[in-house]
């Protein structure tokens, strides 16, 4: 848990040094596009960043910091018992309810988005679902739904501008960034750095709509009209309004010219800063390395001069046995001890607060009792036979400090040793009993004779040689980890840049393939009217008197995909175009004729409604006078003619 808790805090590091260098060098310039990768590849990196190992990139510690590890071992017979981990996991429960809190809340306002395209009825139109509702909250779209308020109207500057503006929401797909933005921060909500990220990409989301949906010229026209509307409403999470906060902000960036400066040579600097930093530290924890390293062999050193080695065995030939032979009291001594032993390694691997612990304990203590008591009995004494020299040396090893040193371990866990030091070995002679017939010779091997110097003041010196290895292990593999990820790290910062790059490229490169097609389409589109102009004229340059008139209606129903243009033929002695509302009205009618479709179109003969073959029919000189009236929707564009004819 304790690494979860570092994790957490490196995403909160990575995350602030990413938005820090994007507040000092990114922040409000006009190159929109790359500021909304920037900040959600931001956000990607914190989360990975802190994965990365660095053990790779950093020296190696010196092998012999196992042997100090191995010694440690041997001389730690207790066992600490941390309950720190039950508050970690109260910690993290508590931050793992909060976050489901908050993804519950993101599934509820996604679910209350599907209710609302259940509830509203649905147009569509290139792949658009179009819902007209009454909700306080629209406008507002979501990935390809568009809610609608039925107070704005469609056809009116302002609503046209507002369709404009959420179209490119939609265009852009906006609304993935939002939905992977909220989980984000549901998960990672103490991260104050994502929600200050999350503000920011809203806010470039709102920037890059107003500049596609308004041209430079009606800057000043989008303006007033952002001013003049009010909306107000709850947002809804992964929503695209219109209307958000920031207005004073949009405003300005609306007349704010074009940043020039590049900005490619702007994002690569951060992961050259950041190769340069990773590079200084790997060195900084390679010095460091290094000198655990010699500190490591220093300390083994010291350990092997205190090391008893063992020499050759030599073979010690004995003739005859001594008188004691096959003794039962000798086999229980050596099983008992045997015994005693074996407990005493087993009480390394039991807690001490165990019933089996406490089990061991009871059962060395009588086994102690036992040797006691064979050693104290006159059986004993008589069997040993042992000479006035041999027996003053066993009481001399019975008082020594070394055979206190090794009964320490067993006092502290409270198993009772007899004072074997106070039993006297000086037995008076007893007679030695017959030697057995022909007795066998018999071979018994032993280690030479060696001075072993292991005292308080050598175990002392080792357990302060082991803890000195130990620390420097640590040492040493917690500066191999931190080079080894900040290695890896600035790898990925570079790579993430250069991608961004390439990115960058084809962004442009797609940006003039589009331009030059909108060129050529602009210079098709050009040649066809100088066509039909010069078509007209030709066709009309017999007539004398009067007035021509063409009239081509290029808008089309792009909503119900009605692509057939309609043209009129008129040749009249007075014509009239309304510029505001395309009403066309006309007198002494010469020649009149309708090229196209007419489905959305009424026409009237003196207040009677007719067919287009009817109309065909009329005869110009009967006419009086022509009135063309033109009706604007969202999804359909009508009209009607009203003939009148001569009374």
């Amino acid at each position: 848990m304790e690494t979860l808790l570092l994790y957490f805090g490196k995403v909160i590091l990575s995350s602030g040094v990413m938005f820090l260098y994007y507040q000092l060098s990114l922040k409000d310039k006009t190159f929109h596009h790359y500021n909304r990768f920037y900040l959600l590849a931001a956000m990607v990196i914190s989360l990975l960043l802190p994965l990365i190992r660095v053990d790779d990139f950093t020296i190696e510690v010196n092998s012999d910091v196992y042997m100090l590890l191995d010694k440690i071992q041997n001389f730690n017979t207790e066992k600490n018992i941390d309950n720190g981990y039950i508050y970690l996991r109260i910690v993290f429960s508590a931050l793992g309810l909060v976050s489901f809190y908050f993804l519950g809340k993101l599934i509820f306002g996604v679910l209350k988005i599907q209710q609302l395209k259940k509830q509203f009825q649905k147009e569509s139109f290139d792949g658009i679902n179009f819902y007209r509702t009454d909700l306080t909250e629209a406008p507002f779209s979501y990935f390809k739904n568009l809610f609608w308020k039925n107070t704005i109207t469609l056809n009116s500057d302002v609503g046209e501008q507002i369709l404009k503006h959420e179209m490119v929401h939609i265009e852009q797909k906006h609304s993935f960034d939002k939905i992977f933005i909220e989980i984000v921060t549901s998960v990672f909500w103490f991260n104050p750095f994502f929600h200050i990220i999350k503000r920011e990409i809203s806010l470039i989301h709102e920037y890059l709509a107003d500049k596609k949906a308004v041209k430079q010229s009606d800057t000043k026209a989008f303006a007033q009209m952002l001013l003049a509307s009010h909306f107000s409403g709850t947002q809804l999470p992964a929503a695209s309004p219109f209307l958000s906060s920031n207005l004073k902000k949009r405003l300005k960036m609306l007349q704010k010219p074009k940043t020039k400066f590049g900005y490619a040579r702007r994002i690569f600097a951060l992961p050259v800063l950041f190769s340069v930093a990773f590079a200084y530290m790997v060195n900084a924890k390679n010095k460091e390395i290094k000198e655990t390293n010699i500190a490591i062999e220093e300390a083994v050193s010291q350990i092997k001069k205190d090391t008893v080695k063992r020499e050759k065995i030599e073979k010690v030939e004995i003739k005859e046995p001594k008188s004691f032979n096959g003794s039962v009291s000798e086999k229980k001594i050596t099983d008992l001890g045997r015994k005693i032993e074996e407990k005493s390694k087993a009480l390394k691997d039991l807690k001490p607060e165990s019933k089996e612990f406490q089990q061991k304990i009871d059962e060395i203590s009588e086994l102690s009792g036992e040797l006691g008591k064979i050693t104290s009995s006159d059986d004993f004494k008589v069997a040993m036979n042992f000479s006035t020299g041999e027996a003053q040396k066993i009481n001399e090893f019975f008082k020594s400090d070394e055979w206190k040193n090794k009964t320490k371990a067993l006092e502290k866990m409270g198993v009772e040793i007899p004072d074997l030091a106070n039993l006297n070995f000086n037995f008076q002679d007893v007679p030695q009993p017959p030697a057995a017939p022909n007795a066998p010779k018999v071979k018994v091997y032993r280690f030479n004779d060696v001075v072993s110097q292991w005292g308080p003041a050598t175990e002392k010196e080792a357990r302060k040689a082991m803890k000195a290895g130990k620390a420097a292990r640590k040492k040493a593999e917690k500066a191999s980890a931190e080079a080894m990820e900040l290695s890896e790290k600035a790898r990925l910062k570079g790579e993430e840049a250069r991608k961004q790059g390439e990115i960058a490229r084809q962004n442009g490169e797609f940006a003039r393939i589009q331009g030059e097609s909108a060129r050529i389409a602009g210079e098709k589109a050009r040649i066809q009217g100088e066509k039909i102009r010069m078509e007209i004229n030709k066709k009309f340059s017999g007539n004398t008197g009067g007035s021509v008139f063409f009239y081509s209606d290029s808008n089309f129903d792009k909503l119900n995909n009605n692509t057939k243009q309609r043209t009129l033929e008129m040749q009249a002695d007075y014509i009239k175009r309304d510029s505001k509302d395309g009403t066309i009205a006309m007198n002494g009618v010469k020649k009149f004729k309708v090229i196209g479709g007419l489905d959305d179109t009424k026409i009237f003969l003196d207040g009677r409604e007719i067919t287009k073959d009817e109309m065909d029919a009329i005869k110009p000189e009967t006419i009086g006078s022509i009135t063309i009236n033109k009706q604007s929707g969202f999804s359909t564009s009508k009209g009607e003619i009203r003939i009148q004819t001569k009374k």
